[in-house]
């Protein structure tokens, strides 16, 4: 069995989305004899990068970083700071005497993207917390021509591709939280608008939300930077 240290250094809820769709990459690729730890931001408390990392690769075959990309340009600013977070984790990746054991993953805007790979298991998350959706979700939901048709409508190809084009264009957070939206209407038309507001898509909800995305053939095209990740996985198969 061997173990790799997944490092999600920005979020402890990204850390546990994260957790979950590696699992479900190792799964689809049939990487049957990794044992999958994680961290999160909390990790990063009161210790040093280097340090840390150095101590869990004492018992992992490798860290992988896995750092939420919101545009190259704010890429390119973060680079610009000399003790930023991506430039200390970049100099771990380059360092030769950790010989190809560290990793970066960008989730390409942001880890929202990711979770969009799978409009229906997005549907299904807000759908099985009512009684009638709670078993055999997707079926139910697939059967139903009108929730079909507007998942249909929502899953737009490429999700690295979601944002607007100009400076500081909305991305994927936000049109999850649009789609959220109308999810929630969908399934009750006469909700208030101040609820819909108040339990539409927010970052705690990812983790959960990755429990109903299905990984597979079919929605790993739409995301090259979660296929690479299924990439960096596989290197240790």
């Amino acid at each position: 069995m061997t173990t790799i240290r997944i490092w999600a250094v920005e979020s402890d809820y990204d850390a546990k989305a994260v957790e979950r769709l590696a699992t479900k990459l190792a799964e689809h690729l049939q990487l049957r004899n990794l044992s999958i730890q994680v961290s999160g931001k909390q990790a990063l408390a009161h210790r040093q990068l280097d340090k840390a990392t150095r101590n869990y690769l004492k018992e992992a075959a490798c860290v992988i970083f896995v750092i939420d990309q919101d545009s190259p340009m704010f890429l390119h600013q973060r680079r610009q700071q000399p003790n930023s977070l991506i430039n200390q984790v970049e100099q771990l990746v380059n360092d030769s005497s950790l010989d190809g054991r560290v990793f970066l993953v960008f989730a390409i805007q942001e880890l929202e993207a990711w979770l969009l790979i799978d409009c229906l298991g997005i549907f299904c998350y807000f759908a099985s917390q009512r009684g009638r959706y709670r078993n055999n979700c997707r079926d139910r939901v697939s059967e139903n021509k009108d929730f079909a048709r507007m998942i249909d409508s929502e899953q737009k190809g490429d999700t690295e591709k979601i944002v607007e084009p100009e400076s500081g264009g909305k991305g994927a957070k936000e049109y999850l939280e649009r789609f959220s939206e109308r999810i929630l209407l969908k399934l009750n038309p006469n909700r208030r608008r101040k609820n819909v507001e108040n339990e539409r898509y927010r970052e705690a909800m990812s983790p959960m939300m990755a429990e109903h995305v299905v990984i597979d053939r079919e929605t790993l095209k739409w995301n090259n930077s979660l296929r690479y990740f299924g990439e960096v996985l596989a290197h240790f198969k």
